[in-house]
């Protein structure tokens, strides 16, 4: 059922083994030894990219991309090799499968290959790429045992009231599926609010939550 959620946000189903290919070139350094030795990167994804390369390189070998203003740095595995020439003179082709990337890393290369910006300025920013749920799409996308799990963990930090036989208040938003901690997890935005019962004060919380689709892992973003 959580897969409905890759639908419902990107409007088309999710497929775990591709993802957007931009094509270059863009400029990039391997780590050959203690220095950087200048490539080309034909074409990056959220998976892997595709280097030309002045000299033989490793098995696996760390690299530098510049995406606009951005250093991507990136861990890789060959999968394949061609030689060749540029320019006349020896080169070598490799098509390269990610072993290593942070998750800032990460993200910035999907939101760069879908034509997206390869910064997020600011956290408004981010809120933007939030897609709010109305109430029967969290009933159609969200179990009901992950929705109590999640409202219960706001209970327990103090950011919603104990719920009883009330419905509670709040207010979803998705994100999508982001890349943390090396998983793919979905993302989810909970607005809740409490009133303090000696001032009267209203509090208000915007809570992130990532999960697998299992709804097995969950993970508070405090």
């Amino acid at each position: 059922m959580l897969n409905d959620l890759i639908t419902f946000f990107t409007g088309a189903p999710q497929n775990r083994r591709k993802y957007p290919r931009r094509p270059g070139p863009f400029p990039a350094w391997a780590a050959l030894g203690n220095q950087w030795t200048n490539c080309a990167c034909l074409d990056i994804s959220g998976s892997g990219l595709g280097v030309v390369a002045p000299t033989a390189l490793p098995e696996e070998v760390n690299f530098r991309v510049k995406l606009e203003d951005r250093n991507i740095t990136i861990r890789a595995k060959r999968v394949w090799t061609q030689p060749g020439q540029s320019q006349g003179k020896p080169a070598w082709r490799y098509g390269l499968a990610f072993t290593g990337i942070s998750a800032d890393d990460w993200d910035a290369v999907v939101r760069f290959c879908s034509n997206g910006s390869i910064t997020v300025e600011n956290k408004a920013q981010k809120e933007l790429e939030l897609v709010k749920l109305k109430a029967d799409d969290v009933a159609r996308l969200i179990p009901k045992k992950l929705q109590d799990q999640l409202l219960a963990l706001l209970v327990a930090r103090g950011r919603l009231a104990p719920i009883g036989e009330k419905t509670p208040l709040v207010q979803y938003a998705y994100g999508g599926v982001v890349k943390r901690q090396g998983k793919a997890l979905h993302r989810l935005s909970i607005h809740s609010r409490v009133i303090d019962p000696t001032t009267g004060e209203t509090r208000a919380f915007d809570t992130r939550f990532f999960f697998d689709d299992a709804g097995t892992n969950v993970q508070v973003d405090e």
